[in-house]
């Protein structure tokens, strides 16, 4: 199953109007991905990741992992990854530096892999 996510992330075409990911930054969500992947139950359909930083651009702050299971009515429950830290630090600390200046200065961000090795990376960034 792993593996599928892998392969699929690696190759994906994203959506019209979204930025294309640089081999660097695959890479970075291809790790973040297998931490996933380590906590999820068997009978999983989404998960995500949400990251909520204490001020734009701030390398500390919150986060949740919730899962949705097959058959669940759409309810998120919450999971443990591989690591509790390692995964949002990959994204607030390593995401980060492969970002433009522009880029950089969220206080958000939410990833979420579906079953089908598709996924979704979108940041809130202040008014």
């Amino acid at each position: 199953m792993l593996l599928v996510l892998v392969i699929a992330l690696g190759t994906l075409a994203l959506p019209a109007g979204a930025q294309q990911a640089t081999e660097a930054q695959t890479q970075v969500l291809l790790d973040i991905t297998k931490c996933l992947a380590a906590g999820l139950p068997d009978s999983w359909e989404e998960a995500e990741m949400l990251v909520e930083l204490e001020k734009p651009g701030a390398e500390t702050g919150n986060v949740r992992y919730l899962v949705r299971r097959r058959l669940s009515g759409g309810q998120y429950e919450p999971f443990r990854p591989c690591d509790e830290r390692q995964a949002a630090q990959a994204l607030v600390r390593d995401f980060r530096k492969l970002q433009t200046a522009k880029q950089r200065n969220w206080k958000g961000a939410r990833f979420v892999i579906h079953r089908d090795g598709k996924f979704d990376l979108t940041f809130d960034y202040p008014k």
